[in-house]
């Protein structure tokens, strides 16, 4: 697809700005600071919900393009969201070269670029990893970077569960770094600044603020998330129903509550328990492990083939099994293998679902309906591989 920059863009912008507004103060209770910088420019936010991009286009009198994942575009109104806002298309689990080429287009025509430079949702409420080569984009784009803060959305929509909650959500620009700061400062100090600026951790607004995120149910699907007991250490074990959290291997019992705090724990945060189970994870002697007995294994995945943008062509659902050198895929009809050395890169969607590239192009997408952890597969292969846990 090539990205243009075209006036029905702006037209349709505009149309949905007073609706969009309406959206965001009744469901976030939304409220952002304006911003008149003029385009070009690109504006990075941290992200943390679905609707991160609203909550930042607000600010803005301008439209924006933004950066997305190419996996909206298989929705059913993938051709109508193209046709309508002209997404930058971008494959979670790639480093997309044609990604880049369609910001440079949009800038040189004029427009703003929105990036979310995590490229995920927090899981936990604190930064995701952010690659070093998006320093050089931006210091080859020359046009001034907007830095811009969301905060309370991760509270507010925390990315392991779909049950509502009291929503409290403010947006503002944190930081602009101008095209001559730009041209003074190296790839790495770029890299530094715009980490130091993006990084907003809920927990260490949560102190300052000490906002209620009220409502019922809040640690349901909290699985998804915490895929390793804190006591007993086992995979898959944790339950989260009510506000509480219970372990079926043990009598491990914590409750959630409506400030985002974990209490009958040493651990009193998500953030400190995600902290703790990727540490168990680089910890482990994967060579001590037997090629023969999966690491963890779950069943109800729905396994998709990318074709396109477009299109995925479902393959069945099976059961994902993690060795200690490859994913395997299996049903009644068929066994899919997947060597880990062949992984190219790696994504999650949504709150569970794993998207893996492989070297020979082939991308593919795993969902399941059920609250299973994909977060737990990918940094398992990122801790046997002995790569950066991007989640």
């Amino acid at each position: 697809m090539t990205i243009k920059v075209r006036k029905r863009h702006t037209i349709w912008q505009k149309i949905a700005r007073p609706f969009v507004s309406c959206l965001l103060k009744g469901k976030f209770n939304y409220k952002c600071e304006p911003c008149n910088i003029k385009p070009p420019f690109i504006v990075i936010g941290n992200h943390t919900t679905d609707y991160d991009a609203f909550f930042m286009m607000k600010s803005f009198s301008c439209p924006i393009y933004f950066v997305m994942s190419d996996h909206i575009s298989s929705l059913k109104v993938g051709k109508l969201i193209e046709h309508l806002v002209c997404p930058i298309p971008i494959t979670k689990s790639t480093s997309d070269a044609e990604t880049v080429r369609g910001i440079m287009r949009v800038i040189k025509g004029g427009a703003a670029v929105g990036l979310f430079p995590e490229g995920n949702k927090s899981f936990a409420g604190d930064m995701s990893f952010i690659k070093p080569s998006t320093a050089k984009l931006f210091k080859k784009l020359n046009v001034p970077v907007v830095i811009y803060n969301i905060k309370g959305g991760y509270f507010s929509s925390p990315r392991w569960t779909h049950v509502k909650r009291k929503r409290h959500v403010h947006g503002a620009v944190k930081k602009i770094l101008m095209p001559e700061e730009l041209e003074k400062m190296s790839v790495e100090e770029i890299y530094d600044v715009v980490k130091e600026n993006l990084r907003v951790n809920a927990y260490e607004v949560q102190e300052q603020e000490h906002v209620k995120f009220s409502g019922k149910n809040l640690a349901k699907n909290i699985e998804t998330l915490l895929y390793m007991c804190p006591k007993c250490r086992a995979f898959s074990t944790l339950h989260g129903e009510g506000n509480n959290i219970t372990c079926s291997n043990c009598d491990f019992h914590a409750t959630y509550d409506e400030y985002g705090y974990v209490h009958g724990h040493s651990l009193i945060s998500l953030d400190q328990m995600d902290k703790w189970q990727k540490e168990q994870l680089l910890n482990m002697d994967f060579d001590s492990f037997s090629s023969k007995v999966p690491i963890t294994s779950d069943e109800g995945f729905e396994v998709f083939l990318k074709i396109d943008k477009f299109k995925s062509q479902p393959l069945g659902v099976f059961r994902l099994d993690l060795y200690k050198n490859e994913f395997e895929l299996f049903s009644q009809k068929q066994t899919i293998t997947i060597p880990l050395s062949e992984v190219s890169g790696y994504g999650i969607e949504g709150v569970n679902g794993i998207q893996l590239s492989l070297k020979d192009g082939r991308v593919y997408r795993m969902k399941n309906p059920n609250p299973v952890s994909g977060l737990k597969y990918v940094n398992l292969y990122a801790a046997i591989e002995k790569k950066p846990m991007k989640f």
